[in-house]
Formats: structure tokens, C-alpha cells, sequence
């Protein structure tokens, strides 16, 4: 059985996407991406992406809130425009060890989905509730229940954790997030899409977005 532990899933990477806003660099008026020839995606002309440094301050930041070390900075972190913000995307590869390709996750998840699932709910368990206690502190709450699932992306298939919470600076406002963690072998790649709730607009822009994405 394939164990999903805190270390592959990297629980931390839930709260990256609330502290882009620091300062940014304004997006090329060409809106296809490619994250180190692994992840390629469509974005608005007119959204922001976040240059390195600002990447590493982010991490930094998320770091002293939580009190927990993060594995990596992001490869790519992107927000919606004009600010404040609807939609955040968030991209990184990270180093696998022992290496779980695609076909190993769908052996073993074709096998058990049930037991599957529930492991990786179990590590939820044990970390999300330092993620909402770090949140809490800032007034953010979980909002509903989280789901866990296998699902396609890219077309590749990825563990799907998908859970909500309340706005930054708006308690009464609900930002909806999926994480897509796609086992390539050595490297994993994770996928945030927060997208605030009710907003039929920028909706249909994360499902244009997320159509967009192909992974290698």
C-alpha cells in the first residue's frame, strides 16, 4: 500500500495562497504558462504572477505563522486581477522519495479505493488541525467539511483534498480550495486553485483555467 504521509502531501501548502499580496510583477500579455516543462497552463492577460522573491517571502511568511518548515518555494503563484483578489493559483514540484509513478497510484488506488481514501483523510486528520489553529489566530475559519478524491487533471490523474474557509479580511465571504497532488515518479506536482465562492464569474474562469492545464 502507498503511504500518503505529511511529507508527500505537504499539508503547509493549504495556507500559501492567503499571503500573496505582498508585491508583485504584472503578467506578460502572453497567458500560456509552462512551470519547468511539467505544468503548463492559460491564465488572464491582465492577472499578476508572483517573481522568486516574492515567492520566497511568502514561504518565509507562511513559515513564522504556521511555526511549520515548508519543503520548497513555489515554482508558480498567480492571483486574479484587479485586487483584491478572487482566484489564486499555485503551482510546485516537489521531490519525491521513494519515487510513486502514475501507474503505481492507480494500482493501488483500483485495488482499495475505500481504504485508499481513508488514508489520505487520516492525514488530514493529523495536520490539518495545526493549519486552523495557525489560521485561527488571523481570524480565518474552515468552512463545511473537506472531501478527498482521485480525480483527472491534466491529463494525468491526481489525489484531489478540497476543502473551504472563510476570506482574508472578509469573515462573511467563503474561498474554495482544491489541491492536486499528481505522482510523477521522482517528483510530485501540486496544484492550489482558491477561488472565492458565488461568484459566477470568476468560476467560470477557474474551469477555463483548470481545462487548461496539461501535465507531463
Amino acid at each position: 500500500m502507498i503511504t500518503i504521509n505529511s511529507k508527500k502531501l505537504s499539508f503547509l501548502f493549504l495556507i500559501i495562497s492567503l499571503f500573496s499580496v505582498i508585491s508583485q510583477v504584472a503578467a506578460q500579455t502572453d497567458t500560456r504558462l509552462n512551470v519547468k516543462g511539467r505544468v503548463q497552463l492559460e491564465v488572464p492577460a491582465d492577472w499578476t504572477i508572483s517573481d522568486s522573491e516574492q515567492r520566497k517571502r511568502v514561504t518565509e511568511l507562511s513559515e513564522k505563522i504556521s511555526g511549520m518548515r515548508d519543503l520548497n518555494v513555489a515554482a508558480l503563484a498567480v492571483q486574479s486581477y484587479p485586487t483584491p483578489s478572487k482566484m489564486f493559483i499555485r503551482v510546485s514540484l516537489i521531490k519525491q522519495e521513494p519515487p510513486i509513478s502514475q501507474t503505481e497510484l492507480l494500482k493501488e488506488f483500483n485495488a482499495n479505493r475505500q481504504l485508499f481514501l481513508k488514508e489520505i483523510e487520516d492525514g488530514w486528520k493529523t495536520e490539518a488541525p495545526a493549519m486552523w489553529s495557525s489560521l485561527g489566530k488571523s481570524g480565518i475559519k474552515e468552512v463545511g467539511k473537506p472531501s478527498f478524491s482521485v480525480e483527472p487533471i491534466g491529463g494525468q490523474s491526481g489525489i484531489v483534498i478540497r476543502y473551504a474557509r472563510t476570506s482574508v479580511g472578509n469573515p462573511k465571504e467563503t474561498m474554495k480550495v482544491a489541491q492536486y497532488h499528481v505522482l510523477l515518479g521522482s517528483e510530485k506536482a501540486l496544484i492550489t486553485l482558491s477561488t472565492i465562492a458565488n461568484d459566477p464569474s470568476i468560476i467560470a474562469v477557474h474551469d477555463r483555467i483548470k481545462n487548461s492545464i496539461s501535465i507531463k
